[in-house]
């Protein structure tokens, strides 16, 4: 393994811990990290990585005044990421819906400010109190404001008639965005309140595969098996349904009979029930779609790697979810690097860094893919050690692996707390690059934490900190330059650049 040179005598100031109540003295370490654009702009579900993130683990006293010495530190460590800052995205080709109370809607506005503003798509807010009394006027107005002034082009409104139930006002979503169309709209999307898009750049590469002049039924399906038997092969509404303009004009060509005639009292069941009695279009799953009917501990649905077109049920708390995630918080990192949001490396000390949601110390020795550079397991058919493949996902969750198969595969039994050591996010934050000797740059800090009374800690309460900021694109290989200047039809020179 390559040694990595460190800089002598380095210092800095914590103060900035002091909020998060830590138990003193505590474990520290930090890292600068340089995102650095791959010129492919790919994703890989892990990235094996020659040079440590870390070089070992201070103990710190904040009773002690001033800044924190340290005899030496790393220097800023290169990652490749797809994306840099939030990739530019004129989504006028879509619009968004949703049902949901005065409340619920004041607390996801920040959610929604991740992902939807700046990008031309509007979305509309079907508003009530609570379900059996209406909102009012003035605070549907306040809403209004409050999503225009963070750039999201929102009309929220009332349910189209008042007297109109739940799946009914679903459904009425799809006629008010039909006839608010323009000659841009191609995509109507349904979503929940606690639907989140990590990047609106990918959610457009993956609409520019399907022919939006067709009818079309795009969505994910459950990852319970038993949601799927018992409801169909629909699209589940958390994790977003995508329909075409003229599958939208066939519904709302039936509209009576769709809407007035229900046999359900679910939103995105009244949709696909319309749409195959009245059509022969079926859904066409994006499994990047995720509705998350998963309960228990989903840390090893979020270090993954996979794909996430859309997340769902972040909301919950116990008993439903043993995590309760702050998805703005994790998400924050996308500033930096867009698609960036949960991508994974593997460090040469068995640490992995699910980026946004934590970083995992494996067994010494228990990781496959030790070869450099490489995007993918490597089974080591010599060693008698029984390795961990990372490309298979740890259930986690408390229900029967066996009823996510069909989604969550390959799978692979949970590890004892003992022997996987978790640092979930505590915080993250734009910090100026004048605090990590980058003037001028926006700078994303997050906090990693282990508590040291939790099982197979320290003792000590650990934290763990990475200051993010944007490198810039990595230059295209010769062959790549080669490639590039026969495309644009120059002739390369001798040193392989162009004339």
């Amino acid at each position: 393994m390559p040694k990595v040179p460190e800089i002598r005598g380095c210092s800095q100031d914590l103060g900035w811990l002091e909020p998060y109540k830590l138990t003193y003295p505590i474990q520290y370490v930090s890292r600068d990290i340089i995102a650095r654009v791959r010129p492919d702009h790919a994703r890989p579900q892990l990235t094996v990585v020659d040079k440590p993130l870390f070089n070992g683990f201070k103990t710190v006293n904040l009773k002690e005044r001033g800044g924190v010495k340290f005899e030496s530190c790393l220097p800023p460590l290169e990652l490749e990421v797809p994306h840099g800052e939030h990739a530019k995205v004129d989504a006028s080709n879509m619009m968004f819906g949703m049902q949901t109370t005065v409340k619920r809607l004041n607390q996801t506005i920040k959610h929604l400010a991740r992902w939807l503003p700046n990008t031309n798509a509007r979305l509309f807010a079907i508003v009530k109190e609570s379900d059996g009394i209406a909102a009012n006027n003035t605070d549907l107005a306040a809403l209004e404001r409050s999503l225009r002034d963070k750039g999201i082009l929102a009309s929220v409104i009332q349910p189209v008639r008042p007297t109109d139930a739940f799946a009914q006002r679903y459904f009425s979503l799809s006629n008010v965005m039909y006839a608010a169309r323009d000659d841009k709209t191609q995509w109507i999307v349904h979503i929940d309140d606690d639907t989140f898009f990590p990047s609106m750049w990918d959610v457009q590469e993956e609409l520019k595969k399907h022919d939006h002049t067709k009818p079309l039924y795009l969505g994910g399906l459950s990852e319970t098996w038993w949601a799927v038997n018992r409801y169909g092969l629909m699209g589940f509404g958390g994790a977003g349904l995508f329909l075409s303009v003229p599958m939208v004009a066939i519904m709302d060509e039936h509209t009576e009979a769709c809407k007035d005639h229900l046999g359900t009292n679910a939103g995105d069941i009244a949709v696909m029930d319309c749409i195959y009695a009245h059509s022969t279009t079926k859904l066409t799953p994006i499994p990047s779609l995720h509705q998350l009917d998963v309960h228990g501990d989903l840390s090893g649905f979020f270090e993954s790697g996979r794909d996430m077109l859309s997340l769902h049920h972040w909301k919950l708390g116990p008993p439903e979810n043993t995590l309760i995630l702050e998805i703005d918080k994790m998400h924050m990192v996308a500033d930096i690097c867009d698609s960036c949001f949960l991508q994974r490396w593997q460090f040469p000390d068995d640490l992995v860094l699910s980026n946004g949601f934590s970083i995992a110390s494996y067994p010494q020795g228990s990781l496959t893919g030790k070869k450099p550079g490489v995007t993918g397991p490597l089974i080591d058919a010599v060693s008698k050690t029984e390795k961990i493949n990372l490309l298979e996902m740890e259930a986690t969750w408390r229900d029967e692996t066996t009823n996510f198969l069909h989604s969550l595969a390959p799978t692979r039994t949970k590890m004892k707390l003992s022997d996987k050591i978790g640092y979930k996010l505590l915080d993250s934050m734009v910090v100026k690059g004048e605090e990590v000797g980058a003037p001028g740059q926006t700078v994303v800090r997050q906090v990693y934490v282990k508590r040291g009374s939790t099982e197979g800690g320290s003792g000590k309460d650990t934290v763990m900190v990475l200051n993010w900021r944007s490198g810039g694109v990595d230059p295209p290989s010769p062959k790549v330059k080669k490639m590039l200047e026969r495309v644009r039809g120059r002739t390369p020179t001798e040193d392989g650049m162009g004339g």
